[in-house]
């Protein structure tokens, strides 16, 4: 099967056919539903309520997601994506060769208008397996919608938007230039744009306050208080405890743990994971983003639909302001990558491995 990143995937019968049959159908289905659908995102709550009116749970939904009610409404919540973010859909050529036999019509922006920096940022996030690229599977969206607990379901899939300002306005500008691929999809004249995710959970809150009250604690067990000071030259110093840590508990003579970091990424390994269940780390995590935050001004962003933190969503944890972020975990795992490679002498660094000290992590957000 080709690539997501294949021409094919954004121009073929399977795809083509199916944004016909969205387009098409929709004008039957606003009359049924009635109100006003312009393809806005004010319209998504309503889309919500609209499938939570018809659909009494997600199980119902999940049975009828290939009927025209929710064809139409997963097509009208990717024009969503299309007309107010630049996003494009792309769908597979051919159905997957096992499971379910599908491989659906999926939005996602045009990685060509990425400039080379983003790139980067993007292709060592990948690499690690967390990175935050706006992606939407509109059919199992809309079906997702139809959960009772999942309030905002909608709403939150343009969330991600927020994070890749620049590359939003630019994928925007490329969209007004070229024909869109739905018959009729042209972008909104007063498209907003990335959305500010607004102010943290109560979740993320929580963790924060947990973190900041245990710090003067962790920063004396350390013997550093006075250092540990939040500004951007004391992350060099925060190098050198994540190097003491590696040490201390054996990480660096894990030799196994280091082939498996260049063959799959640290952030998908066991011992990585529970890395950050570790003080040291769990703090050192909390450290670099508070320092990006009070020495460039950035704040936290909320986890996506209000996520609990924990060790499976710190990837998606980030600092930023508007258009420019950094993941903390994201940093502090390159990091520790650094620190195992540094112990084993004589191995040949491939070029996507040279990840940037902490201390220029901090420049990322202007």
């Amino acid at each position: 099967m080709t690539s997501i990143d294949d021409p094919s995937w954004r121009d073929n019968p399977r795809l083509n056919g199916w944004l016909a049959a969205g387009h098409d159908g929709f004008p039957a289905w606003a009359e049924l539903v009635g109100g006003d659908w312009d393809f806005s995102t004010g319209s998504l709550p309503r889309l919500e309520q609209a499938i939570r009116d018809r659909y009494p749970d997600w199980d119902r939904a999940h049975r009828a997601r290939d009927e025209a009610f929710l064809t139409v409404a997963a097509w009208y919540l990717g024009e969503v994506h299309v007309r107010n973010y630049g996003a494009l859909w792309h769908c597979s050529p051919e159905p997957a060769p096992h499971g379910g036999g599908r491989v659906e019509p999926l939005l996602v922006l045009p990685r060509e208008v990425l400039d080379e920096e983003e790139e980067a940022e993007l292709a060592a996030a990948e690499e690690l397996c967390e990175d935050d690229f706006p992606f939407c599977v509109p059919g199992d969206a809309v079906v997702g919608a139809a959960d009772r607990e999942k309030g905002g379901w909608l709403a939150e899939s343009v969330e991600s938007y927020a994070y890749w300002e620049s590359a939003v306005e630019r994928a925007l500008a490329l969209a007004r230039t070229r024909p869109g691929q739905s018959p009729g999809s042209r972008i909104r004249p007063d498209a907003p744009g990335p959305l500010d995710p607004g102010r943290p959970g109560q979740d993320l809150a929580h963790w924060l306050a947990v973190r900041q009250d245990a710090f003067p604690l962790w920063a004396r067990a350390l013997g550093r208080e006075t250092e540990l000071d939040f500004t951007e030259g004391s992350l060099e110093l925060l190098e050198e405890v994540l190097r003491g840590r590696v040490r201390a508990i054996g990480l660096d003579d894990r030799l196994d743990v280091l082939e498996a970091v260049e063959a799959h990424g640290l952030a998908v390994l066991p011992d990585a994971l529970r890395l950050f269940d570790d003080p040291v780390f769990d703090c050192a995590l909390w450290y670099l983003g508070e320092t990006v935050c009070r020495a460039r001004g950035a704040r936290w962003l909320p986890l996506r639909a209000n996520l609990d933190v924990t060790p499976a969503t710190l990837p998606q944890l980030a600092v930023a302001r508007i258009g420019h972020r950094i993941g903390p975990r994201l940093e502090l795992t390159a990091a520790v990558h650094r620190c195992l490679r540094e112990r084993s002498p004589g191995r040949r660094v491939h070029p996507r491995d040279a990840y940037r000290p902490l201390p220029e992590s901090v420049s990322v957000v202007g």
